[in-house]
């Protein structure tokens, strides 16, 4: 067995190389992602092995199921991204949120300084500064992936500076990047906050509002695609996005199915005219009805137990994800989605035994019949 501190390093390993995942094309190492990718899996698979007791056998199913989905479709967006959060739950979540901030804040200030320097330089597209990121709203994506961490992680404080720093944050991003689903997406965190903030989430009616959340927004997703893709008020709003949802759901020929299609198939059907900006109808689209159900539905039963603990902290974390995740493609990734980790908490908390406790019970039962 591992003892916890060398647990702890190799998640801050795991963090570190997924967070390389992300920043590498932006810096120009492309070519590198596949081994950020193998060496993240390899420090997981050596965590997950040595605290397999700490797993439920739901845990195991679903590895299972994502896997088949990833045969099937030649995504491994989904079975990748769930293998990381099984072995994060081996950590302390706050834990893993602290090193969390400091890996990305590090990133992102180096990417900073090179687009300072004019090694990655800024473009401005129709006078929105990108900062070197190839488009204003990935800057701004890279920013609130920190924004979202860091109001988690101080969610409880009392010193106004913090909040003073948060607003600070948005308020200078924003004036550069000019991004208007960012901004709102900041505004209805803050919204969220001071409501979590003043309300009881175990009460009923919160609790059932909370936990149908994720459901409300693929809904009301859905329902633009299929009805007001042509409205001009809402197009012009969403900057043309249920245009382009609508081309990738109802497609003649690759439209929606049930186990999904390799992340490729952007480049192969559509241009980069025609992006899917959208965790909800992006990750519909890419796993499939089935996988992405489940996925829903994990998604629902976490932040039911969450309401159920009364963690608001962890609550607003991925509401704020949540609500980004409408326009924005940041729903599969461990890096744009650290509140993913959190589906393997409320999987612990199913009615199904963990497989330590099947071995201490095996263990009690043995031992009895010794003594008898």
């Amino acid at each position: 067995m591992i003892k916890q501190s060398w647990k702890n390093i190799m998640g801050i390993g795991i963090l570190g190389f997924a967070t390389m995942k992300y920043y590498a094309p932006f810096f120009g190492f492309s070519g590198f992602t596949k081994y950020m990718m193998l060496l993240s899996l390899l420090m997981s698979t050596i965590m997950i092995v040595t605290s397999f007791r700490k797993y439920n056998l739901i845990h195991l199913l679903l590895l299972g199921i994502f896997g088949i989905q990833f045969l099937l479709s030649k995504n491994i967006t989904m079975v990748y991204t769930y293998y990381l959060c099984l072995a994060l739950f081996t950590v302390d979540f706050r834990f893993i949120m602290k090193w969390f901030i400091i890996i990305n804040a590090i990133l992102f200030s180096i990417f900073m300084i090179t687009n300072v320097l004019g090694i990655n330089p800024t473009e401005y597209l129709e006078g929105r500064n990108d900062f070197g990121f190839g488009n204003p709203n990935t800057a701004f994506i890279s920013m609130f992936i920190i924004w979202s961490s860091f109001f988690y992680y101080i969610f409880y404080s009392e010193k106004k500076i913090d909040y003073i720093l948060l607003i600070s944050m948005i308020f200078l991003m924003y004036t550069q990047t000019m991004t208007r689903t960012g901004l709102l997406t900041a505004v209805m965190t803050l919204l969220a906050f001071f409501i979590l903030k003043s309300v009881d989430v175990r009460k009923k009616y919160f609790k059932i509002f909370t936990t149908a959340f994720p459901v409300l927004m693929t809904l009301f997703s859905l329902v633009i695609t299929l009805f007001f893709s042509e409205n001009y008020l809402i197009n012009k709003i969403l900057s043309h996005r249920p245009v382009y949802w609508r081309a990738y759901l109802l497609h003649p020929s690759k439209g929606i199915n049930l186990v999904g299609y390799p992340p490729i198939i952007r480049d192969i059907l559509f241009t980069q005219r025609m992006p899917l900006d959208s965790g909800y109808i992006w990750s519909l689209y890419s796993l499939g009805i089935i996988t992405f159900l489940i996925l829903l539905f994990l998604i629902c039963y976490t932040l039911y137990n969450l309401c159920k603990e009364n963690k608001k902290d962890q609550i607003m974390l991925m509401v704020s994800i949540l609500i980004y995740c409408f326009a924005e493609s940041i729903m599969l990734d461990l890096t744009t989605n650290i509140g993913i980790v959190l589906i393997i908490y409320g999987i612990s908390k199913m009615k199904v035994k963990s497989f330590e406790t099947i071995i201490l019970s095996r263990k009690k039962l043995k031992s009895g019949r010794f003594e008898d």
